[in-house]
């Protein structure tokens, strides 16, 4: 049974279908130009290369930003994205909030945080996927069991890499998680995993402590990890 990440999915404007164009259009093109990704659907908007996809749009919602770093509004998930050059990188669209000289770190047009580092690669590309939480060690051990990533480039108590292309990286957050499908604690970003065996991968997330949060289907299955976050199978 193979499990791995699919899609990367934000949250962005849009309660119908005249304002999800509005508000998901600007954004997949904002972040097409930026990793060099093709377009792959536009009626929910898909973008996408050989590693990841990433996706806009999480049904009819009344969209409200992550506001970076203010825990009231939390990002609760953000891409780490590897640059050949970082003193050479200008985003047209995007809002710089905090630069450390070792990262960047910007905001999307409609409010994403994401960090830019500075890496041997021919061009922008998605280097990982971040996930706040209160237990970086134990979340990290949850994905690792789930997505079968056993290698940690990194392992601390306030931040945890796990290899991968792109890996999956915890760190250290108090801020609140998303209770799914609450309206008063949105998700911003959640992971779409695929596999070639559903019942099997269901089965699996389960085991390896997955809370199911929609097992109906008929397309995917809703789970949360041990920190809230949800995801589909």
């Amino acid at each position: 049974m193979r499990l791995g990440i699919q899609n990367v999915v934000f949250a962005c404007p849009g309660n119908t279908p005249e304002s999800y164009d509005r508000g998901a259009r600007p954004i997949a093109g904002f972040y097409a130009e930026l990793l060099g990704m093709r377009v792959i659907r536009e009626d929910w908007f898909l973008i996408g290369d050989d590693r990841l996809n990433l996706a806009f749009g999480d049904g009819p919602i009344d969209y409200g930003a992550p506001r970076w770093p203010d825990p009231a509004y939390p990002q609760q998930m953000h891409l780490d994205i590897a640059v050949p050059d970082l003193a050479q990188v200008e985003i047209p669209g995007a809002t710089l909030l905090d630069d450390s000289q070792a990262w960047q770190v910007y905001a999307d047009p409609i409010g994403h945080p994401f960090c830019l580092y500075e890496s041997p690669t021919e061009r922008a590309e998605v280097a990982r996927i971040v996930i706040d939480c209160p237990e970086p060690q134990a979340l990290a051990a949850f994905y690792s069991a789930l997505l079968d990533l056993p290698e940690r480039e990194l392992d601390t108590p306030d931040r945890v890499e796990l290899a991968g292309s792109p890996g999956v990286a915890f760190q250290r957050s108090s801020a609140a998680a998303p209770r799914w499908p609450d309206p008063a604690y949105p998700q911003q970003v959640h992971l779409d995993l695929s596999t070639d065996d559903v019942p099997a991968a269901r089965d699996h997330a389960v085991a390896v402590g997955a809370q199911p949060l929609q097992t109906s289907g008929p397309d995917h299955y809703v789970y949360a990890d041990p920190a809230g976050h949800p995801f589909c199978i």
